[in-house]
């Protein structure tokens, strides 16, 4: 039996992405359930995080950019809850997805963001738009590429204004850690995947949505359903609302199931056995990223915030 949807819950879900950073602020807990992430969450940020760091690097962009004899508008800030409770194992926090779902339909909703230069770049010439995209985004022909730990390479252009605010609000080196640590993240996720303790929780999880009558197989699969009947509504009003309520109630059943299948232990313990061999060639690696995070943390949030966040990413299994 399916239970009952409060119409005031349905009502935070078509608004949810319309706050402010304040908003934000006062309700990262409910975005921080304690679920497995990789490397010890490293990559993690809260949604506080998110929006301090964003607004910093922005403001930097923004100067730089005036230096250069360009004007630049920073855009308004997004509620970045939604991105903050974002898990590679689509596992759900209980508080933020009784009132967010999965996420999608208040995606849709949300839309886009806005490029508040839009009409600047429009108002120029073809070599002023050239001259402005450069002073942003550098020359192709000076970037710097490096090496990552998959073999994979990427590159930057450290004269940009995007590199000077990065470096500006991180430290110099970031681009490159920060792209090293992600490769090695997700040669932790695809490892956890693949690990046969991760099929095994899927399926206790499964078998407690099959005595609820659902017939999936994968914690992906209540997504994919939410995200056909997405497209199905298109952008009639009505049916994105049923499409609403039917993500709520169905994450509502999810995180349950998550919850009384041990789901979330389950995995961080996986994914403890998974990564190890990732970690074992990457301590030192690891050890400067959380250096720099803490110190870009502390550069932006007030000291009694920066002071807790710095140690925050261990929480995250």
């Amino acid at each position: 039996m399916r239970r009952p949807l409060l119409t005031a819950a349905v009502a935070v879900l078509l608004t949810a992405g319309c706050g402010g950073p304040g908003r934000e602020a006062a309700t990262d807990a409910e975005t921080e359930a304690v679920v497995p992430r990789p490397l010890s969450g490293a990559l993690h940020f809260t949604a506080a995080e998110q929006t301090a760091l964003r607004d910093a690097e922005e403001a930097l962009v923004r100067d730089c950019m005036r230096e250069r004899g360009h004007d630049y508008r920073t855009a308004p800030a997004r509620d970045a809850r939604r991105a903050a409770a974002v898990n590679p194992y689509t596992l759900l926090s209980p508080e933020w997805s009784a009132s967010d779902g999965y996420g999608l339909t208040g995606a849709v909703l949300e839309g886009p963001p806005v490029d508040p230069n839009e009409g600047t770049l429009a108002a120029l010439t073809e070599a002023g738009r050239a001259a402005w995209e450069e002073a942003l985004l550098g020359r192709r022909e000076d970037h710097v590429e490096f090496g990552l730990p998959s073999g994979r390479s990427m590159s930057y252009a450290p004269d940009s204004c995007v590199q000077v605010a990065r470096d500006g609000v991180y430290g110099e080196g970031w681009s490159e850690l920060r792209f090293t640590v992600e490769d090695l993240s997700n040669d932790a996720i695809r490892r956890t995947l693949e690990s046969p303790g991760f099929g095994d929780a899927e399926a206790a999880w499964a078998d407690c949505m099959a005595r609820l009558g659902y017939t999936y197989v994968t914690l992906e699969d209540p997504r994919r359903e939410i995200l056909g009947l997405l497209e199905e509504a298109g952008d009639d009003p009505d049916r994105l609302r049923a499409v609403g309520e039917r993500e709520l109630a169905l994450a509502a059943e999810d995180v349950t199931c998550q919850l009384e299948a041990d789901t979330h232990q389950r995995m961080a313990d996986v994914q403890a056995a998974a990564e190890e061999p990732v970690r074992a060639g990457a301590e030192e690696v690891l050890a400067r990223f959380q250096r720099a995070k803490r110190q870009a943390l502390d550069r932006v949030l007030p000291p009694r915030t920066a002071a807790s966040a710095s140690t925050g990413g261990e929480a995250d299994r």
